[in-house]
């Protein structure tokens, strides 16, 4: 069976305050080797202990604004990594101001770390990192202060291959496979060469996950999620709620289900809940009944992730 293309594991899931069931906002998000942590709010290291989640592949975080139930933990986990001996570098990106709150931390603290530590302070949209595989980039939400929500998105990966088309073509079972199936042009023993193209079909798109809290609902939430295979977006309260939603920065479970909607995301998992709601079942109803392919999120619950058209089928 093959790996998911991402597997989301939600360490906090609660807004405002941390209860018994939900600690505040963070997610991880892990694509093969690489791990990447969005929001760290308190108590997210020991979430992430839970979730059996190493330090070692933490390649970056991420910080959507702010506001104390996004970043109370950042401290904290900066120095357990300094604790562990990391001795590879770490970019935390961030909202103006991120930089600050930081140094203010270090100062405090006396903290110094056996690792290099830069602070990306991100002004505006725009693409944040880009590896061969993926891409990430943010986009300006609408919240009461600057708020980034943002995109990890694979990179277009090769068509499927053909293997009645490879043997037909006399390709002998093997290495050649591996290269052409990597994009390269090979040769024959015959002095035939072979392009890719020859035995692989049309380019296939990869997975897409998109992160958006704290937010109104916008435009910017609905062009950042555009076919989106996972929307992880805020749902603070439920309609009941909508005119304090609107008031605070934020949405309801059923405002994000339409976002994901005009988005054409294929599923919706909505957290940031408020801690007034112990019961999430009519949030959940109230969503579905614009967006059905939704969830709520719960602490620690895990999500995986494949391009359209790639899930496993049932064993």
């Amino acid at each position: 069976m093959a790996a998911p293309s991402f597997t989301v594991t939600f360490l906090g899931t609660g807004s405002g305050t941390p209860t018994l069931a939900r600690n505040l906002a963070s997610v991880a998000i892990q694509r093969l080797g690489d791990l990447f942590l969005f929001d760290c709010g308190e108590a997210a290291q020991i979430q992430y202990r839970r979730a059996g989640l190493g330090f070692a592949p933490l390649r970056a975080i991420f910080v959507t604004h702010l506001h104390g139930d996004h970043v109370t933990g950042l401290p904290g986990l900066l120095m357990s990594l300094q604790l562990a001996d990391r001795a590879e570098a770490l970019t935390v990106y961030g909202p103006p101001g991120l930089r600050e709150y930081v140094a203010c931390n270090r100062r405090a603290l006396g903290t110094g770390f056996s690792y290099a530590l830069e602070i990306a302070e991100v002004p505006a949209a725009g693409e944040l990192l880009r590896a061969p595989a993926y891409g990430i980039r943010c986009a300006l939400l609408d919240h009461r202060v600057p708020c980034l929500g943002f995109r990890i998105e694979e990179a277009e990966r090769p068509g499927r291959f053909d293997l009645q088309a490879a043997r037909a073509l006399g390709i002998p079972e093997g290495p050649l496979y591996g290269r052409l199936q990597r994009g390269e042009t090979i040769h024959l023993p015959d002095g035939r060469e072979i392009t890719p193209g020859a035995v692989l079909g049309p380019p296939r798109a990869g997975a897409t996950v998109v992160y958006c809290t704290d937010t109104r609902p916008c435009g910017a939430a609905v062009e950042l999620a555009d076919g989106a295979d996972l929307l992880i977006h805020e749902g603070t309260f439920g309609e009941d709620q909508g005119r304090d939603a609107r008031h605070k920065g934020h949405s309801t479970a059923a405002d994000a289900a339409r976002i994901a909607l005009a988005a054409r995301a294929r599923r919706l998992a909505v957290t940031h809940i408020s801690p007034r709601y112990q019961d999430v079942r009519p949030m959940l109803e109230e969503a579905r009944a614009a967006f059905p392919e939704t969830v709520i999120a719960r602490d620690l619950m895990r999500l995986e992730v494949y391009p359209a058209g790639e899930e496993p089928g049932p064993e």
